[in-house]
């Protein structure tokens, strides 16, 4: 189906930097749905947070609201092109929806864990975690936990007793479907498990999809060269 006109212009640059790129840019309207649905498909399979996509969000999220602004307008809300308009705002509005929703359940499983490592990858200078909205929600959750956990619990005990945990989640068991959407992706290490001193090279060729650890293709998702199933 052919987008409305709504979605024939979209800026890249509305505040929000880009993770792949410093400078302003145009992006299509068919890139940008492109970039939402892998990044929604990749948080959705992926067994741990990744790094946010709000840049494609914000940008979005505007066409969202621009569409909803013109067909309001419209005195022909009847008419089959309209019903059809409709129908595909309502499925971009579910995609954006759900990838936020996904998130934020992950992170309130171990808000913490999340804060940490956020400010460990910007230490490392990568890519941003979290953005600055779902830091603020880590931030507030993780309070809100320490002071029920201090009333119900954790107050009843020992000062030295008195802490948080922060489990550190293991991912060395955790195995995805993988695609291979670039040409020049790198080929993917897998722990060899007859023998535990020795490696498996596979080699990753565009449009082959493979059932790998989720560590072997961590990178690669976040490259963009490879998108999970």
């Amino acid at each position: 189906m052919a987008l409305p006109e709504s979605l024939m212009s979209v800026h890249s640059s509305s505040g929000v930097e880009t993770q792949s790129a410093d400078v302003e840019e145009d992006i299509t309207p068919e890139e940008i749905l492109r970039q939402m649905r892998v990044a929604w498909q990749n948080e959705m399979a992926a067994p741990c947070l990744l790094p946010h996509r709000f840049d494609i969000i914000e940008c979005l999220v505007d066409q969202i609201e621009g569409m909803e602004e013109n067909l309001s307008g419209r005195t022909d809300k009847t008419s089959i092109r309209i019903s059809a308009h409709r129908l595909e705002l309502h499925r971009l509005t579910y995609i954006t929806n759900d990838y936020m929703r996904r998130r934020l359940q992950k992170i309130e499983q171990n808000p913490r864990r999340a804060l940490r490592e956020n400010q460990e990858r910007l230490a490392e200078g990568k890519s941003a975690l979290l953005s600055d909205q779902e830091k603020r929600f880590a931030e507030r959750y993780a309070k809100a936990e320490a002071q029920l956990m201090g009333r119900t619990c954790l107050g009843r005990l020992q000062p030295s007793f008195q802490k948080i945990p922060v489990p550190v989640l293991d991912l060395e068991c955790e195995r995805v479907y993988a695609e291979v959407v670039a040409d020049n992706a790198e080929a993917a290490i897998v722990p060899d498990y007859q023998d535990k001193s020795a490696e498996v090279v596979v080699e990753l060729e565009k449009g082959t999809v493979h059932l790998l650890p989720y560590l072997s293709v961590q990178e690669h998702v976040e490259q963009g060269t490879v998108r999970l199933l």
